[in-house]
């Protein structure tokens, strides 16, 4: 799939800016709340992930970049957004989505990353929210939730929660697309220190790669 006009580009890059969001969103959050605790639409862990992400394409975007770069997300408080070269962009198909526009904003060139982040609501929200992954196009497909990854689900318990989201996305996507799965835990969960447990999969493999988040 063409990603014209994208940059930085490739799934390499989107996934490298994915994972920096949800390492600076741990760790300025850890210990205070997590993101459980709030509704679906308003939820400061979603939002302080997609403007981390915006700050980080804005920062690595060249001065003489053409296009014309938008993160649309569920703003809690749009009026707040300080400017910047990437557009905080309103009404997203999913939670959060990097998009990528032609210099004159007249066609949509590339999509480098969607996230869907249904924090709670167990396997029922976050097969929902496969799907919906599944449909779209784009560099990396991430899915956030706050859930024990290694936990048996399906028939017999036969696959981990996160091979069954990463399963799930895989049954309707196309092989060979990018896909992160971020499952976040507290201190004295499933986890010994609060954080997200991350693992990378490519649709049509027949298993899940742990990511490791640490500097």
């Amino acid at each position: 799939m063409a990603r014209d006009g994208a940059t930085p580009d490739g799934a390499e890059a989107a996934a490298g800016l994915a994972l920096a969001a949800l390492a600076s969103v741990s760790a300025r959050r850890a210990g205070a709340d997590h993101p459980a605790l709030y509704a679906a639409g308003d939820n400061p862990w979603t939002d302080l992930m997609a403007r981390d992400l915006r700050d980080a394409i804005d920062a690595a975007l060249p001065p003489e970049q053409a296009a014309r770069h938008a993160v649309a997300a569920r703003w809690r408080f749009p009026s707040l957004l300080p400017e910047r070269a990437v557009l905080a962009a309103k009404q997203p198909l999913y939670d959060i989505a990097w998009r990528v526009y032609a210099a004159d904003g007249g066609a949509l060139a590339a999509q480098p990353l969607i996230a869907e982040c249904p924090w709670r609501g167990g396997w029922r929200a976050l097969s929902g929210a496969a799907d919906r992954l599944a449909q779209g196009r784009a560099d990396v497909k991430l899915l956030c939730a706050m859930d024990d990854p290694s936990r048996a689900v399906g028939e017999g318990g036969a696959m981990t929660l996160a091979e069954a989201c990463a399963f799930r996305i895989a049954a309707f996507a196309p092989a060979g697309e990018r896909v992160l799965l971020a499952f976040y835990g507290q201190a004295g969960s499933w986890r010994e220190t609060p954080g997200f447990s991350v693992f990378s999969y490519i649709t049509g493999a027949g298993a899940v790669t742990p990511v490791n988040l640490e500097p």
